[in-house]
Parts: structure tokens; sequence; C-alpha cells
């Protein structure tokens, strides 16, 4: 798949590398290349209805159990903004019908494609008319109304679904309800990532129902976001919210969507971004459980594009994969071709840049390397470089945006003397990204394969935000303060070599810590349960598991100083100790391992649901009565230990982590990142014939301790 994508972005530049091959020489004294304008995909019907039915169609090709069903008039879309934390909780497209006696017929079409089981209505019968929802009745689907008596009761009783459904609510969204829902729209796609509530309010005062809602939940926020400035919420209603209190806000709807952006880059991924129109929103509604789905932020733009818009998508997002959320009419090519132009270096072994290092090639738009073994030396960039072909290095470039690392699942790439505001890792091999002498405020890890970041020199990282799997290996130099980033499904592991003088701190509880023999650490903080997987030799100071579970295995586990409770360098503490040298072993407890772990109760996740098991690990699963369209979605199983399941599948190894006593359910987007979140039986029958097996093994301290074996019959 990253072959032929790359493949058909290289088709695209052909005829702007005609137009660049006489700057393409081996080495360039202040070249002024061409600009050229990337791909871009849209998504658009000829209303926001039909618009909103292509998106589940996009982003749901088979069934699916839910559907949430909204208004798609301009005075009821803050009630669907509202829904888009629910809809993404339970992995459900977002419809649009009208305010007739009818379902919208593009609705209604979804609804007999989609064949959910439960529709989630997000207005009131005075809105969404009860003859539309005897429709639905019909259709065999029960009907869960959400809304209340006014638009502000309608996000607390969202609110309370969402909780209802398994999300632990730490943290909430308040936003003006009273007119147009830009500023929610800006944020509800992070806050549907990231399983945030969004409540409304009027200007100055809280209403009864968000007020009692808040109180509720009050001991377990620990911060809250207002969106928009005093105009539409006041200081006297931001004083009455819990947690630590941020309010974002700009001059316009657009500014408010780039403050938004800005203030909360670290809760979405960077490697796709959706466009919406600001004016009309109804488009951009239906893409949030979209947008949350790929982690991807939605950005706002008008018939003219803003200046500050630009910049901002130009200077830190990536321009390669843009989704438009409708049609010309209301995102405009030209708008789009603005943010994503980049200047193409697509020939092979070249050097380009400038001869003299005190007179750097000045790049006025974002560049894109898609050769492979070229060399940019003695530049600055005014926006982004995008590292796109296989062994590329960058050197003494100055880049006053990002720096996206994409060199492909096997690629390599080295900085050396780069420096940038950030740096963001979207693919390489496993001993690939070199950041040598290289300075960046953030250094993101958002990779599609396991990577390896070497730190060498005089490297200097203020922070570094990880969301999937990564070898961090610091040589020399450092990578900063590094937070272990949680995103929903997504199972990292995350090994550590060398020293790290910043605190580390884990924020997912599905990531797997590994501690190799030569990572020294002086501050361990746990915000949720977490795995520790510990090397001997490996040593740290300071550890604060914030009262969370932790499990920890491996023969170096005597390195956390579990015996005792140790003071948090971070704010709140599970006690005190003397803060140890790094290089001072520590000698608490052993922690008493396990010699062996029973799997039991495996499953066989499909959609529709089978009655099949449950089995015995290692008993042959018999799927041959199963229909071509039934998706297969997962498998369940429990372990009697807390262990690691290491499962490979297409080449993809994973690390899963089991608790004991607890089902666990491992989709099929877990096993590896090469394939889609769901397949169905034809898909299975047509790649493995009559049987396929799964294997993995499970580890304790390093250990084997048993196997999992999964035997499917498939015909």
């Amino acid at each position: 798949m990253r072959k032929k994508a790359k493949q058909k972005l290289l088709n695209g530049f052909m005829a702007a590398l005609v137009v660049l091959s006489s700057t393409l020489t081996p080495i360039v004294v202040n070249a002024a290349p061409t600009s050229v304008p990337n791909t871009f995909t849209r998504v658009g019907g000829v209303d926001q209805y039909a618009t909103a039915a292509l998106m589940a169609q996009k982003g749901w090709t088979g069934t699916t159990d839910n559907v949430v069903l909204s208004a798609g008039m301009n005075y009821s879309l803050v009630d669907a903004l509202a829904a888009g934390p629910l809809a993404a909780k339970l992995k459900a497209p977002i419809l649009l019908t009208d305010g007739g006696e009818h379902l919208n017929s593009y609705a209604k079409a979804e609804l007999q494609r989609l064949k959910p089981k439960t529709v989630y209505i997000t207005s009131g019968t005075a809105v969404i008319k009860p003859s539309a929802i005897d429709e639905i009745k019909a259709l065999g689907i029960t009907p869960v109304q959400l809304g209340g008596y006014d638009q502000y009761e309608t996000s607390v009783n969202i609110a309370h679904e969402l909780t209802k459904q398994g999300a632990t609510i730490s943290r909430v969204i308040l936003a003006a309800g009273w007119l147009s829902p830009a500023d929610a729209l800006s944020i509800a796609p992070i806050a549907a990532a990231q399983g945030i509530p969004i409540l409304t309010t009027p200007q100055g005062q809280l209403p009864a129902s968000v007020k009692a809602y808040l109180a509720s939940v009050q001991a377990k926020v620990t911060d809250s976001y207002v969106v928009g400035g005093t105009a539409v919420v006041s200081d006297a209603v931001k004083a009455q919210l819990p947690g630590t209190v941020s309010r974002y806000s700009g001059l316009t709807k657009y500014d408010t969507n780039v403050q938004i952006l800005k203030g909360l880059a670290q809760e979405y991924k960077t490697d796709k971004v959706y466009v919406a129109n600001g004016e009309t929103l109804v488009d951009a509604l239906a893409g949030v459980p979209l947008a949350a789905a790929n982690g991807a932020p939605v950005v706002l733009v008008n018939q003219q594009l803003e200046q500050a818009t630009k910049d901002f998508v130009k200077l830190s997002m990536p321009t390669a994969d843009i989704v438009a959320l409708g049609g010309e009419a209301v995102v405009p090519s030209a708008a789009l071709n603005a943010l994503n132009s980049v200047v193409a270096y697509g020939t092979d072994n070249t050097t380009v840049g400038s001869t003299d290092a005190t007179t750097p090639v000045e790049l006025t738009d974002n560049v894109q390397i898609t050769g492979n073994n070229v060399t940019l030396t003695n530049a600055k960039a005014d926006y982004s470089v995008f590292v796109k072909g296989d062994n590329i290095t960058l050197s003494k470039l100055n880049v006053k945006g990002t720096v996206f690392v994409d060199p492909g699942d096997t690629g390599s790439a080295t900085l050396d003397g780069v420096t940038a505001a950030n740096i963001v890792i979207l693919s390489g091999g496993k001993d690939s990204i070199h950041l040598k002498n290289t300075t960046a405020d953030v250094l993101k890890v958002d990779s599609s394969s396991e990577v390896r970041v070497e730190s060498t020199g005089t490297t200097a990282i203020a922070n570094t935000l990880v969301r999937s799997s990564v070898i961090l290996d610091v040589i020399g130099g450092s990578v900063g303060g590094v937070t272990i980033m949680s995103t929903p499904g997504n199972s990292p592991l995350i090994e550590l070599r060398g020293t790290f003088t910043q605190p580390v701190v884990i924020d997912n509880e599905e990531a797997q810590l590994h501690l190799s023999s030569t990572a020294v650490l002086k501050n361990l903080i746990t915000n949720v349960k977490a795995a520790l997987l510990i090397d001997l030799g490996a040593k740290v100071s300071n550890f604060d598991n914030r009262g969370n579970k932790v499990v920890i295995t491996g023969s170096g586990a005597k390195a956390i100083p579990v015996s005792s409770p140790i003071a948090s360098t971070s704010g709140g503490s599970t006690g005190t100790s003397p803060v140890e040298d790094p290089t001072t072993p520590t000698t608490p407890t052993t922690p008493t391992v396990p010699t062996s772990v029973t799997l039991s109760n495996l499953r066989v996740i499909t959609d529709p649901a089978n009655s099949l098991g449950p089995y015995k690990n290692g008993a042959e699963i018999n799927l041959s009565g199963l229909d071509e369209k039934v998706n297969v979605l997962g498998f369940a199983v429990t372990a009697d230990q807390d262990c690691i399941l290491q499962i490979t599948v297409l080449g993809n190894a994973q690390n899963i982590s089991l608790t004991a006593g607890q089902e666990q359910v491992i989709t099929i987007g877990d096993l590896g990142n090469s394939i889609s979140t769901t397949v169905d039986m034809g898909d299975l029958r047509f790649a493995y014939g009559t049987t396929k097996t799964l294997q993995g093994k499970l580890l304790i301290d390093g250990k084997s301790v048993g196997t999992l074996k999964v035997n499917l019959i498939l015909k």
C-alpha cells in the first residue's frame, strides 16, 4: 500500500520535475524552485445529507451496530457536535436528517445499508419528528432518544450516555450553544478521539442541567476547556468549572480554530488533516467521527483562506493527506492548493542546497523530498519539510515549521545540524532515524512501524510525545521529557535506551514500557495502570505510580523502588524519599513472577454476532458456517495472570497487555497497521483458504510462560 501511494505521489510530480530539472543539479546556489500543488481527497455530496451518507460509506464499508442520527438544519447543529465523542466511543457514523415528517432519503438508505441495532438520536421530537422515529422502528432498529428540554440538557444527556458506554470522564469541554457552533466544531474531533464530553452553555449563566452534571463528575475531573472568548462564554461561567481551566479563543472563528489546534496539539495525530467550511458547518459535522477515528484535526476555511490558517497548517500539519469535507462550493480547491502546495525534489542520488553555509538557500514553500539518497544542505525553510524518500539527509537546515519524517517502514533519514519547531516521525525502519546535533521544541512519534530514533551529539529536544511503538536511544544529547500518549485502540511497545534526565510519563494504559540494560531514568511517573519490562542493568531513581496498579517484570525489576513510595517531581506524590543518583541501583523487594499462564474463554467476535464458543486455548473454532459478508472484528481471551501477549500478523509484531481475570478484546486493528480494522469472511477465505492458525507467545519477566493458539476452520 505504501509503495503504491509513493508511486502515485511520484507520478503526480512528474510534470513539475521537468520544470525543476535545471535546479536539481548536484550543487545548487540560491535555487528558486517552483511550487506545485499536492493532491487531496474530497468527500462531498449534493447537500449536507448526501455528504453525511458519503462519509458513512467511506468510514463504514460494512454493517455497524450503532448509528448516531442528528438534525442537519443550522439551528440544531450544536446537538450533533456534542454527540461527536459518543459517536467515536460507539465507533458509529453520524447521519443527518431534516425536520420533515419522514427520514431524509439519504439517511434512510444508509440505515438500510448499515443495518444498525441501535440509533442514538441527538434532538428532541420537536426537531426529529415522531413519524421519522417510527420509520426507524419499522426498520427493526431500536431508537435511543437523547434530546432534552433544550440544547444544554441534550449535551448533558449525551455526556451521561458516553459514561454509560464505558468512558471514564476526567476532562470536560464547555462551548457556547446559543450561536454558531464553529468553536465546538474546532474541538469536536479532539474531544471525540479522547472521549471528552462537550457541554453547552449560554454566555452569562451556567444552565442548571450542566451545573448538576459538573457537580456529579467534579471529583474526577482534572482539566476543563472553554472554547470561545468572554463574549460567548463569560469568565463567571468559566469560574464554575472543575479542575485546571483553560480557555481557547481568537478574534474570529478561524482564529479560534487555530488557537484550539495550537493549544491541544498533543491531543491529535499529525498524518492526516480534514478541512471544512467554517460558515456552513453541516458537512464538517458528519466528518467528526471520521476524523476522530484517524485521530486527526479539522481545519476551518472560508472562501478566502485566512493567512493565519494557511501559516498554521503549513508550519505544523501534514499536507500530503488532506480530506475536504464538502464539495467545491464550500471547500474551494484554491484554498486546498494554497494549503498543500510544495516544492518537490524527486531525483535520486542528488545534493541540493547552497555550497556556502553563510548564504543558505531560502525555500519559501513547503519542501517535499520524494527521491532516494537525497541530501538537502545549507538551506532555510519558511514552512515545513516532508521526507518521503529513503536514505535522506538534512544537513545544516533551519526549518521554521515541522520536519515530517516518513521514509517508509524500512526507510531511513538523518537530521544533522537541523533546527526546527517540531519533528514528527511517521515511519522508518528498526535502525532508521538519526538525530545528530539537532534542536527542536517537540519530537512526536506517530509511526506506522516499529522505528528506532537515535539521539547523538548535541541534540536538544525539549519534549518528546510518543503514540506508537518506538526505540528511543539516547547515545548523546537529550530528547527532553518523554510522555507516552493515549491513542484509543493502540498498544505500543516503547523501549528506552540511554540516559533520560527529564521525567518519563506514561499516560497510555495500553502501552508497555521496556527499559533496556542501558536505560537510566531520573523520574518515572505512571498516571494510569501500566506494564513495565525491566532489563538487568536499568536504573530508575524516582518512581511515582500515582496510586495506579503497575505490573513490573524482567530481570532488572529491582531497578524500580517498589518497596516504598517515591516522591514525584511534577506535582503530587505518594510519599517522600530522597532523590537518588541515577547511577546508584535500588534494592527493593523482588516481585514474585508467575511461571505459567492459562488462557480461557476464547471467542471470535463477528458482526453480526455469532454464537460460537467460548473455547479452550488450542481448540479448533469452526467458522465455515458463517456467511461471506460477516465481518470478523477480532477475538477475546482471558488470562489468569498479568502478562504480555506477543503476536505477529502479516509481519507486524504486537505486544498486548493481558490483565488477570479480565477479558481482553483484541481487534483486527490491534494485530497490525497493514490491515484494515475489519475483515469479512470472504477476505479471510480468499487470503488463507480452508484454515488459518494464529499463534502468540505469553511473556512474564521477558520469558515465555505459555502460548496462544487459535485454529480457525474457514471453509
